[in-house]
C-alpha cells in the first residue's frame, strides 16, 4: 500500500545554479542530510541590508523560493515568495515554494527574530523579499549584458527570461545563473514602481492548495521516519500538578509498549504505534499532586476579578498605544468626578481555548552527536534554541525542521510540546520519537486567552461630550506567565493595549490592569489584546451613545481623530449594510471599528432577535491592510478571522472546576460549523499605503458589532461573552 504522505525529495542543481545568500542548500527529506551542488552569489556588502537564503534559480531555470514564516492557513506560503518573484520577474507558474527550518540567515532584521505572529509576516518581510528578487534580477540582467555585450539598461525581464529587445535576444535565467553566480550583489538595487507590479495586487491559486487537496502537504502530525516510536503523555486534568509515583509494570504490561518513564509534564509512554502509547498511557495508575490547582474555580475565580476591579491600589497603569503624552491619572479621575454626567459599565470575557484542528505534535531524532525536530511551530528560533538546552548539543547541530501547521491562532507559538518531544528523545537515543497530544489534552492544557473583566467610567458633559475615560483590566497576566521582564512603572502592556483607542478624542483617559494570582497557564491567542479590548473599548462607546442618545456610527464620526483611513472604513462599512435604513421591531444593526496590525477593519452587523433567540443575518466587512498582497487570500483571512470571532462570541469560554477545564473537545467546546454561518460581506478599501497584517485583524469587531446589533434590535445590551452564557440563543 503506497503511504499517504511522502517527503519533497532533494532536486539537485545540475550545470550551474543561483542560490541568492546562501552557502548549500539545506534539504527537506527527512531521510538524511544530502547537499545539493549549489554557487554561492557573494555576499553583500558589510552594513547592506540581509536577504539570506530564500531564491535558487536552476540551471533548467527552475526557481525555488523559501519561504522564511510558518504556514498555518495565513497564506503566507504564498504572499511572501509572490513578492520576491515580483521583484525578480519570475514566472510563477513554474516557481516552488519550500517550507522554512530554523535558520539564522531567515531572522528578520526589523524584530531581530525568526517568528511567525503579530500578523506581522507581511509587513516585516515586505521590503526583504523585494530586495532580494530585485538583487537577484540584476546579477542575471548583469550577466545577459555581458554576454550580448550590450548595456544593462537595454535588456528587460519577464516571465523569467532576460531579454534585449534591439536584437531579440533571449536568455532564460537557469542559462544565465551560473555566470551571474559570479557577480557581485549589490548592496542597494531598484525597486519596481507599484504601478508596474505583474504579481502584487493580483489573486492567483495557492501553491499549497493542491497538496492540501491531495493530502501530499506535510503537517507536524504526518512525519514518519525508519524505525520511529510514537509518545502519548499521561497528565494529570488539572491546570499545574506534579507526579508523586505512577505504575510503570501497568504500562509496560500493554502489549507493544517499550518504555515508560517520568517527564517534567507527566508520564511519557514509548510504544511502537500511537494507539498502544495511548492506551498504556491511559492504563498508568499515577498518583498527583494537584494542591496548587486547587484555587482554580469559577465561584473563586468570578469573585477575584470582581474584587480585583476594586483594588485601587494594585492597579498599575498602562500607556498610549500608538504614542503620544502618557496618561494622566489625577487629571482624569478629576475630570469624571467634576464632570455633569457620570457613567460606569463592567464588561467581562472568558477563558479561550485556541482549539486547532492539527493536536500539539513533535518529532524529534537524536543521533551521531545532533538532533533533528519537525515540528509546526511558530518560533523556529526559540525552538531550536530549546532543543539545544535540553540535549546539550551545540546549536549548529540542532536542525529544527518547520512543517505546515494545521492552525494556529498563536497556540503554536508555545514551545511546551516541542521541549516534551525532545525530552522523551533524548532518553532513547538512536530512534526518532513522534509525539501527539490527545484533544482532550489539547483542551486541559492550552495556553489559555486569559478571561478579563474590565471597567469603564466616564465623565460627560451636559451635551453628552466625552470629558474624561478611565478603564480599568483585570486578569491573569500573559506578560508575567511568559517570563517577560516587568517595565518600570507599568502593569501588562498586553491586557491594556487599546482598552482605550487612542484614535478617539475622549478628553483625558487613562487605563490600568490589575493582576490575577492564578495558576492558569496563558498566552496569545488570535488577535491578542484586541480580542477582548475591542469588545471593551467599543462597547463603552455604543453606551456611551445609548446614554446620549446619538447614533453610533455618528458619535464614531465625531471622535475620530483626524485618520482618514479609520473613517474610510467605517462609511464603506457603514453604506453597503445599509446604515440608517429603517427595519422592522426586533431587528437591529450594530457597528464597532478596529486599529491593529497595521490594519482598519469596520464591521456592522445586522440581527433579528426574538425571546433571546438571535438570527445573524448577515455580517457586512471593510477592510484596509493596505498593499493587499493577494486580495483573494486577504478576503478569505478577513472571513477566517470572522468566523473565529463569531465562534467565541457565541458559545466560546473554557470554564474551571477543581482545578481543570470542564470543555474538553470540539463537542462542548464548539467551533461554528458551515451551515451555521451567515452571510459575509467583504469590501477591500484599495490602498497603496504599506502592507498591514490580515490574519488577526477582522477577528475583533466581531464581538462588540454581533452585541450592539442586539442592543438596537431588543433595546439590551450584552456586555458579557460568550452570550450563550446570558441566555441567548442562536438559530
Amino acid at each position: 500500500m503506497v503511504t499517504r504522505r511522502e517527503f519533497l525529495q532533494i532536486s539537485a542543481l545540475g550545470g550551474g545554479g543561483l542560490l541568492v545568500g546562501c552557502t548549500q542548500l539545506v534539504p527537506q527529506r527527512a531521510e538524511a542530510k544530502v547537499p545539493a551542488t549549489v554557487v554561492e552569489v557573494p555576499a553583500a556588502p558589510a552594513g547592506s541590508p540581509q536577504f539570506g537564503a530564500y531564491v535558487e534559480i536552476h540551471a533548467d531555470n527552475r526557481v525555488i523560493i523559501v519561504c522564511p514564516q510558518s504556514e498555518m492557513g495565513q497564506g503566507v506560503h504564498d504572499g511572501l515568495p509572490k513578492i520576491l518573484a515580483e521583484e525578480l520577474d519570475a514566472d510563477w507558474q513554474s516557481v516552488e515554494v519550500r517550507l522554512p527550518w530554523a535558520d539564522d540567515r531567515f531572522v528578520n532584521p526589523i524584530t531581530k527574530r525568526h517568528r511567525t505572529a503579530n500578523s506581522e509576516s507581511t509587513v516585516v518581510y515586505y521590503e526583504l523579499m523585494r530586495k532580494a528578487g530585485a538583487a537577484a534580477r540584476f546579477v542575471l540582467v548583469a550577466a545577459a549584458a555581458a554576454r550580448w555585450q550590450v548595456d544593462a539598461d537595454e535588456c528587460s525581464t519577464e516571465s523569467s527570461h532576460v531579454r534585449h529587445a534591439a536584437s531579440g535576444r533571449s536568455a532564460s535565467y537557469g542559462e544565465l545563473a551560473g555566470a551571474a553566480s559570479t557577480l557581485t550583489v549589490p548592496a542597494n538595487v531598484s525597486l519596481k514602481d507599484s504601478k508596474d507590479f505583474r504579481l502584487i495586487g493580483r489573486h492567483t491559486p495557492r501553491k499549497d492548495t493542491p497538496a492540501k487537496c491531495d493530502g501530499s502537504a506535510i503537517f507536524g502530525i504526518d512525519i514518519r521516519l525508519p524505525g520511529m516510536l510514537h509518545a502519548a503523555l499521561r497528565r494529570s486534568p488539572a491546570v499545574a500538578s506534579r507526579v508523586r509515583s505512577f505504575d510503570r509494570a501497568a504500562a509496560l504490561a500493554v502489549p507493544g509498549v517499550i518504555d515508560a518513564f517520568e517527564i517534567p509534564d507527566g508520564i511519557a509512554v514509548l510504544a511502537a504505534d500511537s494507539w498502544r502509547a495511548r492506551r498504556a498511557a491511559e492504563a498508568i495508575a499515577v498518583d498527583f499532586d494537584e494542591s496548587a490547582s486547587i484555587a482554580v474555580d469559577e465561584p473563586v475565580i468570578q469573585k477575584m476579578m470582581r474584587d480585583a476591579l476594586q483594588d485601587d491600589a494594585a492597579a498599575l497603569p498602562g500607556r498610549p498605544a500608538f504614542g503620544g503624552a502618557p496618561y494622566d491619572k489625577a487629571r482624569t479621575q478629576a475630570a469624571i468626578a467634576a464632570a455633569p454626567v457620570r457613567h460606569e459599565w463592567t464588561y467581562e470575557v472568558p477563558f479561550l481555548a485556541h482549539a486547532a484542528l492539527e493536536p500539539l505534535c513533535a518529532t524529534a531524532w537524536l543521533r551521531d552527536g545532533e538532533c533533528e525536530v519537525w515540528a509546526p511551530t511558530q518560533q523556529p528560533d526559540k525552538a531550536r534554541d530549546a532543543i539545544a538546552q535540553i540535549t546539550g548539543i551545540p546549536r549548529e547541530k540542532c536542525r529544527l525542521n518547520v512543517t505546515f501547521i494545521g492552525g494556529g491562532f498563536g497556540r503554536k507559538w508555545e514551545l511546551d510540546f516541542i521541549r516534551q518531544a525532545v525530552q522523551i528523545a533524548k532518553l532513547a537515543p538512536g530512534k526518532p520519537v513522534k509525539l501527539t497530544w490527545t484533544r482532550e489534552q489539547d483542551f486541559a492544557h492550552d495556553r489559555y486567552r486569559a478571561a478579563h473583566s474590565a471597567r469603564t467610567r466616564v465623565g460627560l458633559s451636559a451635551k453628552g461630550e466625552v470629558v474624561a475615560m478611565h478603564s480599568r483590566s483585570t486578569g491573569v497576566s500573559m506578560w508575567k506567565y511568559q517570563g517577560r521582564p516587568p517595565i518600570p512603572g507599568f502593569g501588562d502592556l498586553f491586557a491594556m493595549g487599546l482598552l482605550i483607542n487612542d484614535r478617539y478624542k475622549l478628553g483625558e483617559k487613562y487605563v490600568d490592569f490589575v493582576a490575577n494570582d492564578l495558576p492558569i497557564p496563558v498566552g496569545t491567542w488570535r488577535s491578542v489584546s484586541l480580542s477582548m479590548n475591542c469588545f471593551f473599548g467599543e462597547s463603552a462607546i455604543d453606551d456611551i451613545a445609548a446614554v446620549s442618545h446619538r447614533d453610533p456610527l455618528a458619535l464614531r464620526r465625531e471622535l475620530i481623530n483626524g485618520d482618514p483611513r479609520m473613517i474610510a472604513v467605517l462609511n464603506v462599512a457603514a453604506e453597503k449594510a445599509d446604515w440608517g435604513k429603517p427595519l422592522p421591531k426586533g431587528r437591529g444593526r450594530g457597528i464597532a471599528v478596529s486599529v491593529g496590525f497595521d490594519t482598519y477593519c469596520a464591521q456592522v452587523i445586522e440581527v433579528s432577535v426574538r425571546n433571546k433567540r438571535v438570527h445573524i443575518e448577515r455580517i457586512v466587512c471593510a477592510f484596509d491592510c493596505g498593499t493587499a498582497i493577494d486580495p483573494g487570500n486577504v478576503q478569505a483571512q478577513i472571513e477566517g478571522g470572522i468566523v473565529w470571532g463569531l465562534s467565541a462570541a457565541r458559545d466560546g469560554q473554557v470554564q474551571f472546576a477543581k482545578g481543570a477545564a470542564i470543555q474538553t473537545n470540539f463537542h462542548n467546546g464548539p467551533v461554528l460549523r458551515l451551515n451555521e454561518m451567515p452571510k459575509i460581506e467583504v469590501h477591500l478599501i484599495p490602498s497603496t499605503a504599506k502592507p498591514g497584517g490580515a490574519g488577526e485583524a477582522s477577528v475583533p469587531p466581531v464581538a462588540p458589532a454581533l452585541a450592539s446589533a442586539i442592543h438596537a434590535a431588543t433595546g439590551k445590551r450584552p456586555r458579557r461573552l460568550p452570550l450563550v452564557a446570558d441566555g441567548y440563543q442562536f438559530a
